[in-house]
């Protein structure tokens, strides 16, 4: 059987959730990406022929080749479960089943399709507030906590729209932490949550509505941010805008899970990228949009906003990381902006190289699952899926652009579609 573990979703997508200008709307995308799908639709004829079967919807789907849609409603049990699309109209869809069902389809209820989760569980939830977990067993199950609610006290709507994230080991109830959490300074326990001082309510931080400087300078306005998500059930990458489209500032890149760790039976190598107020100094609380003012996983060695639970030793407090890969000069990469050239003279070929993950203390801690770093420049336009990969036989990938220095599509980062990562 193939593997589904791994899917993508974007803000262009049919039926898919929007982010815009308002408290929760990033609660509401992870909720429909990681635990509930989208796009449902009904299906008006479900057949099969020569190991195929095509759903059609008359009224039109657009779900898109590669993207892993679940059937539900027939009584033929080969029907149903999730299936990768294998090609598309504008109203059928098809897809691999195994055995010889009857064709067409017959159901009890009705026959239905829609895009499927990655297959994450939301334990705790709150007014605008969230905490996401993996379900697979081999998870140590540590949560992502969001807090996309009105900042109080003092706030003003017409600031920046952010959701303040951070990793916890438990929770007792969405407003009680219980165990390890990531970031986390013994001297203020409470930065990441509460407002600190002056004009800064917490630390890390997944922004989708703001301008450059600090939060209380302007929110960009109404309209729907151009936003990207991948992952397995695991662990996800998240790039969003912070205005409506895909404007000056592109795509600043997040992301949550465990990682690949070196470590046997690691419990804490759980990860978190996000916007660190602190990039600066420790006196200042502005920030600039994507990756203009650091917090990147496209720029090796760049510690900034990246934390894990804890190190490798399993005690004490978080430790910051950073993403690596084949670097021959010791200089800091950015992927998808290197200087070999494309295509690569002696195999005409991409070339995607491991990413690892380093703690700040010099330990390589692990691998990071389905992301691949780029030594070349930007060798295909935002959202490209190839295949001629050397090395990389049979797989997929997705090419997604982002933010770096002033630039919209500065950067550019692969990601495996088509599993499993691990």
């Amino acid at each position: 059987m193939p593997d589904l573990s791994v899917k993508y979703f974007n803000s262009g997508m049919a039926g898919a959730p929007q982010i815009s200008n308002n408290w929760g709307d990033l609660v509401s995308m992870l909720d429909a990406c990681l635990v509930n799908g989208f796009a449902l639709k009904a299906i008006d004829t479900l057949t099969f022929a020569n190991g195929i079967a095509t759903a059609t919807i008359t009224s039109g789907h657009a779900y898109q080749r590669d993207q892993v849609v679940q059937v539900a409603g027939a009584e033929q049990p080969e029907y149903n479960g999730q299936f990768r699309v294998l090609t598309t109209t504008a109203t059928t869809f098809t897809y691999a089943v195994t055995g010889t069902p009857a064709s067409p389809a017959t159901t009890a209820t009705s026959l239905s399709a829609k895009v499927a989760p990655l297959g994450w569980e939301k334990p705790f939830a709150g007014t605008n507030k969230a905490a996401y977990r993996s379900k697979n067993p081999a998870s140590p199950q540590n949560l992502l906590l969001i807090d996309d609610s009105l900042k109080t006290p003092g706030y003003t709507t017409s600031w920046a729209k952010w959701a303040n994230v951070g990793i916890v080991e438990d929770l007792a109830d969405i407003d009680t932490i219980v165990g390890a959490q990531a970031p986390y300074d013994p001297n203020n326990p409470t930065q990441n949550w509460k407002q600190v001082t002056a004009n800064q309510w917490g630390w890390h931080k997944w922004y989708h509505a703001r301008q450059t400087g600090y939060d209380t300078y302007g929110d960009s306005g109404g309209g729907n941010r151009n936003w990207v998500l991948v992952g397995d059930d695991r662990l996800f990458f998240l790039f969003c805008t912070f205005a409506p489209g895909f404007n000056w500032y592109g795509r600043s890149c997040y992301c949550f899970g465990d990682i690949t760790s070196f470590k046997p039976g690691d419990n804490y190598a759980t990860v978190l990228a996000a916007h660190d107020l602190y990039w600066s100094n420790n006196n200042q609380y502005m920030s600039y949009p994507g990756e203009y003012g650091g917090a990147s996983l496209i720029a090796s060695l760049d510690f900034s906003g990246h934390v894990l639970l804890r190190n490798h030793t399993q005690l004490g407090n978080p430790v910051r990381w950073a993403a690596t890969s084949l670097n021959t000069n010791n200089g800091q990469q950015i992927c998808g902006r290197g200087p070999m050239p494309f295509p690569n003279g002696a195999d005409y070929s991409l070339w995607l190289l491991p990413t690892y993950v380093r703690q700040e203390d010099g330990h390589m801690r692990g691998l990071m699952p389905g992301m691949y770093w780029m030594p070349q420049d930007r060798p295909y336009s935002d959202q490209t899926i190839v295949d001629n990969v050397v090395g990389q036989t049979g797989k997929r990938f997705l090419l997604v652009r982002t933010q770096y220095s002033s630039e919209t599509e500065g950067a550019q980062v692969a990601f495996d579609i088509t599993g499993p990562w691990r």
